[in-house]
């Protein structure tokens, strides 16, 4: 196994297609690792060695854990066995995160992130490869003392034509409160919940890709505040923000995004799988108004998961800009765990650009594999994808990505 993942790594390297990640603050959808640091363990003095101050009997509680050198929490990383998937894990956060005794920060820590891509797409005899390196960010995060309390600043440093360098900068920038588990505070520049894919990290998604509702109406980050939690029953995010997108404008427009998800096999414990339908709206202007619906199911038993999402844009203000043109789309994705760490996608993806012109319309046929190495943290992702588009003709695709969270 270990000559395996080697042999991996440097396949990735060579390709460089990767995600890499340094720690990160939880999230909704993340979870930060706690690599093999055993707690304190209790000791009970004994009268020939106890302090003045220690009564006689008394258990004191002091940490005799060993601290481990670089080299051996490294080690612990290696060997890491992984089996949850639908998280990410950052791998290297004991390492790359400071802890402080005293002040009004418990800890800091730094995390960035290179996103680049390999493609060759086969169109009218014809067929070109894309490289594309376009994700280079950084992140500098921490907790306050009283761990309910959060910041993260990230900047990026791949410029983008639509934006100069200072409006292309600053990605997710904002500080969170979490009241409880049921309710979290964010205020700032985050991704908003246009769509369930669309408000999904990168590292998340099934496919190298987004579906193309998720690319065009959401995946979009913007200044507001956000409320945001899960129950039970029901996980909820709810936002007021301001329309305009990579800082191109001050405040062209307010906007409201909401989302919510109902788990109605929640107190089953698994036995009949996992259900989770929802739906959601977001509705603003900038220069001229503009809503976005959508709604979302997902059922999951065993090895087996499959989901559906559409969305109805009468305008839309989302990744890829905003547009006052009515759009609707759809799509479904299977997935198949063959084992803990090879699953099989396979997507179907209907879009309608503009609904005046019905005859003008995009799917994407796509099918791949995602073979996580050590979970979300290590993985790499090979896809296929046959797009009809109505005007532009057929095309033929193979995308392979990598991501390394550390």
């Amino acid at each position: 196994m270990r000559v395996g993942l080697r042999i991996a790594l440097v396949f990735l390297f060579i390709l460089s297609t990767c995600r890499i990640s340094y720690a990160g603050n939880n999230t909704l959808r993340e979870i930060v690792l706690d690599v093999h640091e055993t707690p304190f363990e209790t000791q009970v003095i004994k009268e020939d060695t106890m302090e003045d101050n220690v009564e006689e009997g008394e258990v004191q509680e002091i940490d005799i854990t060993p601290q481990k050198t670089l080299k051996e929490k490294l080690h612990d990383v290696f060997n890491l066995q992984v089996s949850d998937n639908d998280h990410v894990e950052y791998l290297l956060d004991n390492i790359l995160t400071k802890k402080f005794e005293k002040g009004p920060l418990d800890n800091i820590g730094v995390w960035g992130l290179w996103r680049g891509g390999l493609g060759e797409t086969f169109v009218k005899g014809d067929n070109h490869t894309n490289i594309s390196y376009d994700i280079l960010e950084s992140r500098l995060h921490g907790t306050f003392r009283n761990q309910k309390t959060s910041f993260v600043i990230t900047t990026r440093y791949v410029p983008q034509k639509e934006f100069n360098f200072m409006q292309n900068l600053f990605s997710d920038t904002f500080i969170r409160h979490r009241f409880n588990q049921h309710a979290v505070l964010t205020i700032g520049n985050t991704r908003t919940h246009t769509g369930e894919e669309g408000s999904w990290s990168e590292l998340l998604i099934p496919f190298y890709s987004r579906s193309q509702i998720s690319r065009q109406f959401g995946n979009i980050r913007k200044l507001g505040v956000r409320l945001s939690g899960e129950t039970k029953y029901v996980d909820y995010d709810i936002a007021g923000n301001s329309s305009g997108t990579y800082f191109t404008s001050f405040f062209p427009g307010a906007e409201f995004c909401g989302w919510v998800n109902f788990k109605p096999l929640a107190n089953t414990n698994g036995k009949y799988g996992t259900l989770k339908i929802g739906g959601g709206i977001t509705a603003g202007r900038r220069h001229f108004n503009y809503n976005n619906i959508g709604a979302y199911i997902s059922y999951k038993y065993k090895k087996v998961k499959i989901d559906f999402e559409c969305a109805n844009g009468d305008g839309y203000n989302g990744r890829m800009g905003a547009d006052n043109i009515h759009a609707r789309g759809y799509y479904t994705t299977l997935y198949y765990d063959l084992t803990k760490k090879l699953q099989l996608v396979a997507r179907f993806d209907d879009f309608t650009p503009n609904c005046h012109d019905s005859a003008h319309h995009t799917r994407e046929y796509s099918t791949g594999f995602n073979w996580f190495i050590k979970g979300q943290a290590l993985k790499l992702m090979v896809n296929y994808i046959f797009r009809e588009d109505s005007i532009a003709g057929n095309s033929h695709k193979i995308m392979i990505g990598t991501q390394i969270v550390l």
